[in-house]
């Protein structure tokens, strides 16, 4: 169990520099020419299956991965629609074992990020498509998000989906959900401001999936914390960027164990989100 935090420090917490990634995953930074290990998550060797007596940070990235690992891990990055949105690659074969990885650029250095590979790679895909037929289809807001959220829970089996609008005064309505039926509703009920921070806003926007794993899993330290210009891995556009003690400690209240975001943007602008909870 995480300690107690300080609910009070929403608004000064630099939740896009937090040092510490989730547990599902793992993480290698290499400079920008995806040649040497610059940086490493402390579960990189159990979970990528190195040698637990390997030095990772100044390694060569082809001596570590191998030249078609090395290969794929600079075409991934080439092959990016913006050098700091992550680009994916489904499947990678590492030392027996099978990755999902996200590539991008965070200032100086490449941030590498790996997850065992799930039973279903097309899934988000469909998802989406699944939506935009149906939102083709929709002649109203209230049909739209009915039909939003009922998808969303029948594929993903989130224990309940809600549609979120942000108001002008940056509080939030309940617009429509879908629920376990043994769920109290929350449709209608607005959330203050002060729920989502700014920062946390302007990183909705970036990245608009959002996925927490365990609400009180551990945060796994990124070494070393700060480079030699003193400077920390940003992770703003890090799938596994770990998630704001504040944060974890507001969903453990509500009895949130794991949760999904889906950020809905209108015109550069965060109109709302589509938010998925699963209950302990």
């Amino acid at each position: 169990m995480n300690a107690p935090v300080d609910l009070t420090n929403c608004d000064r917490e630099p939740i896009h520099i937090p040092g510490t990634i989730q547990a599902h995953g793992a993480l290698i930074a290499c400079d920008s020419a995806v040649s040497r290990v610059t940086r490493y998550s402390v579960n990189a060797h159990d979970m990528l299956g190195f040698d637990p007596a390997l030095a990772l940070r100044g390694a060569s990235v082809e001596d570590l991965f191998g030249g078609e690992v090395t290969h794929t891990l600079r075409n991934t990055l080439a092959n990016a629609a913006l050098a700091r949105r992550p680009a994916l690659k489904f499947g990678l074969a590492l030392n027996g074992l099978d990755f999902d990885i996200s590539v991008h650029r965070s200032g100086r250095e490449v941030i590498v990020e790996f997850e065992r590979s799930g039973p279903s790679r097309a899934e988000p895909l469909n998802i989406v498509r699944t939506v935009i037929g149906r939102a083709m289809k929709s002649h109203t807001l209230e049909a739209l998000t009915t039909d939003t959220a009922r998808l969303v829970r029948a594929v993903l089996g989130y224990d309940r989906v809600m549609v979120y609008r942000f108001e002008p005064d940056g509080s939030g309505q309940v617009i429509n959900e879908a629920k376990g039926a043994h769920l109290e509703s929350f449709l209608g009920q607005y959330f203050p401001a002060s729920d989502i921070p700014q920062q946390a806003r302007a990183l909705y926007l970036r990245n608009t999936i959002r996925i927490i794993m365990d609400s009180d899993g551990a945060r796994i330290p990124v070494m070393p914390a700060e480079d030699e210009l003193g400077d920390p891995l940003d992770l703003s556009d890090a799938h596994l960027r770990s998630v704001s003690p504040i944060h974890c400690e507001y969903l453990r209240n509500m009895g949130v164990s794991a949760s999904m975001s889906i950020s809905i943007v209108i015109d550069g602008a965060l109109w709302g989100m589509v938010a998925c909870h699963h209950y302990q």
